[in-house]
């Protein structure tokens, strides 16, 4: 079954037949428990049907907590009366006290994991789906375009061997199918961390691991580097400072340009005589 089956299962599964028919009569009502849903539902123009959120999501302060990926609020959230729950488990990790509220109020169970740019591509191509709106629908294509170009390979000789690692001493790595090493590896890096998972690395294993670069997301200019610095050499970091860096979206895009700028930098010193 494809990312984008596992989403329209779930919404299926729940969408038939609901036990209370109030939530259809009173249109779309969601509770994201995912900063990332929530920012591409606000990218996408539909954040007026918010109704609930996680206390990790941003720009919508205003509206009650309900949970999280980890625990959810279950009466809070019966209290907002959803008629989605969005959440950013994979189908069968999706908590059974929530398909259970779900079932038994007629919630529809919205299910997209987002590691790599492939589910976020999926979540852009079914959200239409519940908004036909033709601006939704527009957005949304230009979104998945915006995704398309910004994975566009890079012509880059020599490719320099990169992890993409955060700081503090005890960093995780970004493996090869993740979002950000999707974003590496167009732009014409080698992710020396292979897969679609976050590696808990020691700053030992990363000096064993002798990358030429090592690209540092975060959100602040403020970043404490001096353990990085002490296993690899200062010249190898390459902070990479964006705002929204650590949750997978389609704005996330926009990183690829300073990032193909950053291997053509280093690919011209390397060859400079």
């Amino acid at each position: 079954m494809t990312r984008l089956g596992c989403c329209l299962f779930v919404l299926l599964l729940f969408g038939c037949d609901p036990p209370d028919p109030l939530p259809q009569a009173r249109g779309t009502r969601i509770a994201s428990l995912s900063p990332a849903l929530t920012m591409t539902l606000i990218q996408i123009g539909v954040e007026d049907k918010l109704v609930a959120r996680s206390a990790f999501c941003r720009d919508v302060d205003a509206l009650p907590v309900v949970g999280d990926l980890q625990h959810i609020d279950a009466e809070q959230l019966v209290r907002v009366r959803p008629t989605h729950v969005y959440t950013q488990r994979s189908v069968e990790s999706i908590d059974p006290t929530l398909l259970g509220l779900a079932h038994q109020h007629g919630w529809i169970v919205v299910s997209q994991p987002l590691v790599g740019f492939g589910d976020v591509d999926d979540l852009l191509a079914s959200l239409p789906q519940q908004f036909p709106q033709e601006r939704v629908v527009e957005q949304c294509s230009e979104l998945r375009e915006s995704l398309r170009r910004a994975l566009q390979p890079a012509d880059i000789t020599p490719r320099p061997r990169v992890l993409i690692v955060g700081g503090g001493d005890t960093p995780l790595a970004w493996g090869s199918e993740t979002y950000l090493g999707e974003l590496v590896a167009a732009a014409g890096g080698d992710n020396l961390i292979d897969g679609r998972v976050w590696h808990s690395c020691s700053l030992e294993d990363i000096a064993r691991y002798s990358p030429d670069l090592v690209i540092v997301p975060s959100e602040s200019e403020s970043i404490d580097l001096s353990g990085l610095a002490a296993a690899v050499g200062e010249e190898r970091l390459r902070p990479l400072v964006f705002k929204d860096i650590e949750i997978p979206g389609p704005h996330l895009a926009l990183l690829a340009e300073p990032l193909q700028g950053l291997f053509f930098s280093h690919s011209a010193y390397t060859e400079a005589p």
